[in-house]
């Protein structure tokens, strides 16, 4: 007998009721978005409505901390952010590198363009399989020519576990 857990698929986890950010919107509105979505990462997609990238906010803080003032008025300052992907806190410089600067900043210049991705029809341990291999906390479910269906985060395999529990 077949385990019903094995027989899911991306697309009965996946969330549909996306938030999505242009490759051409700026830095400031990704986070923006993040911010009031509760979320710590977006698919970008471009004028097509094809993704073509994820951004996320430690990508952000890393584009933040890699052009931050560096004169030395910021020295010793730091913060503490806690990565997701990583699930590590990570200590980075805080900088001065402010709104002005970000919202010049497309998102395209910034987003990772190495989509870690599944078809709808991928069974759900290939997709935890996946996750773990490629070490993300999200997973993006895309149809022929990456058309954006849905998103899986780590969560989404909590949540099903409840529900069946």
């Amino acid at each position: 007998m077949t385990d019903k857990k094995q027989q899911l698929t991306a697309a009965d986890i996946m969330k549909r009721d996306l938030v999505v950010v242009a490759e051409s919107d700026s830095l400031q509105q990704a986070l923006a978005l993040m911010t009031d979505n509760h979320v710590t990462g977006l698919p970008v997609v471009n004028s097509d409505e094809r993704c073509v990238g994820v951004i996320s906010a430690f990508d952000i803080l890393n584009y933040e901390q890699d052009h931050a003032d560096l004169d030395g008025s910021s020295e010793g300052h730091t913060a503490q952010f806690f990565d997701p992907d990583s699930e590590q806190w990570e200590t980075i410089r805080v900088g001065t590198f402010g709104a002005e600067e970000i919202a010049s900043v497309q998102v395209q210049e910034v987003m990772a363009c190495d989509l870690v991705a599944v078809q709808p029809e991928t069974p759900i341990a290939e997709v935890a399989r996946m996750m773990l291999a490629e070490n993300v906390h999200r997973i993006l479910v895309v149809g022929a020519q990456s058309r954006l269906f849905g998103i899986i985060s780590a969560t989404d395999f909590v949540r099903q576990y409840v529900a069946e529990h």
